[in-house]
C-alpha cells in the first residue's frame, strides 16, 4: 500500500469513503493554482489549472504524498480504474496532482514509478503549499487521495477518500460520466473477478505488516515466516506471494530487511 511506505501495496482492499472533508465542497469555485507537469503532453513545464481546464468539465486527483512514499496499494487501485476511463473522455480535463513538502523526493519517486504505474491521464506535482497544497484548496492531509470533479471552475462532486478501493472508483467514474453528459459506464465484470478473496486479504495484511518503516530484522523475519505458513504447499497461493514480493520489490517500499526477505520471497 503505498503510513507511508506503503506505496502501491498497503495490498488491503477495504472500505472508503469520505471520512473527512477535504477540498473545496459541492458548488463552490475551483481555485487556481500552479503546478509543475511530470507526464504527460505538458512535461517538465510548469501551468495554471485553469489553463488547462478552461472551464469545461474537470477531474482533479489529489494525491496526498506521504513522508517517504508517493501512493497506497489501494490508492492505486482505485487510480488505475478511473485513470483507464478519465484518459478515454476526449472532453475532459484530468490532472493527477501529488501534494508533497518534498518535490524533489516525489519527483524521483514518479521517475522511477513511471513504468509501473503505467498512467495514461496528465501527472503533475502542486507547486505550491507544500504538504498542505493550495491555501484556497483546504486539502485534509488525513485523506490518501481527494478527488474534486468540475465544471464551469464549479466543483460538482467531491470525494475525499481516507481509503480508497474498487467501490470509489466507481463513484468517482459515475460522476465523470454525469458531469459530461454521458451514460453510466456498466462495470466490468471481469475486473470483478480478479479482486482479492478473504484468504489473499490475510497476505494482503501481512504485507501491510511487512513495509512498515520501523521494522526490526527480527520483526521482518517473523512476518516473512507468516507469509509462508499462509502459502505452505499451495501452488496457487505460492506464486499469489511471489508476485506481490515481487511488486514491492520492483517498487522499493519497505525498509532494507523488507527489500531483502522480500527478494527471497520473490524467487
Amino acid at each position: 500500500m503505498f503510513t507511508a511506505t506503503a506505496l502501491m501495496l498497503a495490498l488491503a482492499f477495504q472500505p472508503g469513503g469520505d471520512s473527512f472533508p477535504s477540498g473545496p465542497q459541492v458548488g463552490d469555485k475551483l481555485p487556481d493554482f500552479k503546478a509543475h507537469a511530470h507526464f504527460g503532453p505538458a512535461a517538465g513545464k510548469k501551468f495554471k489549472v485553469h489553463d488547462k481546464s478552461k472551464g469545461g468539465p474537470t477531474l482533479l486527483i489529489f494525491m496526498h504524498a506521504p513522508s517517504d512514499n508517493a501512493i497506497t496499494r489501494p490508492g492505486f487501485q482505485f487510480l488505475k480504474l478511473v485513470d483507464k476511463y478519465a484518459s478515454e473522455q476526449e472532453k475532459l480535463a484530468t490532472q493527477i496532482v501529488w501534494v508533497t513538502g518534498d518535490k524533489e523526493k516525489v519527483e524521483g519517486w514518479l521517475t522511477k514509478a513511471e513504468n509501473s504505474l503505467g498512467l495514461k491521464s496528465p501527472v503533475s506535482i502542486c507547486l505550491e503549499g507544500g504538504k498542505d497544497g493550495p491555501a484556497t484548496y483546504g486539502l485534509n492531509d488525513k485523506v490518501q487521495i481527494t478527488v474534486l470533479v468540475a465544471k464551469d471552475n464549479k466543483v460538482v462532486a467531491n470525494f475525499a477518500l481516507s481509503d480508497p478501493n474498487g467501490n470509489d472508483s466507481r463513484k468517482v467514474i459515475l460522476a465523470v460520466a454525469k458531469v459530461l453528459g454521458k451514460e453510466a459506464p456498466k462495470e466490468d465484470k471481469k475486473e470483478e473477478k480478479k479482486r482479492p478473496d478473504g484468504k489473499s486479504a490475510e497476505l494482503q495484511k501481512l504485507m501491510r505488516q511487512m513495509i512498515q518503516k520501523d521494522n526490526s530484522e527480527d520483526a521482518v523475519k517473523r512476518i516473512a515466516g507468516e507469509m509462508k505458513k499462509w502459502a505452505g504447499r499451495d501452488e496457487k497461493k505460492q506464486t499469489e506471494l511471489r508476485d506481490y514480493a515481487r511488486l514491492v520489490v520492483r517498487l522499493a517500499y519497505g525498509n532494507e530487511h523488507a527489500q531483502a526477505s522480500l527478494k527471497k520471497l520473490s524467487e
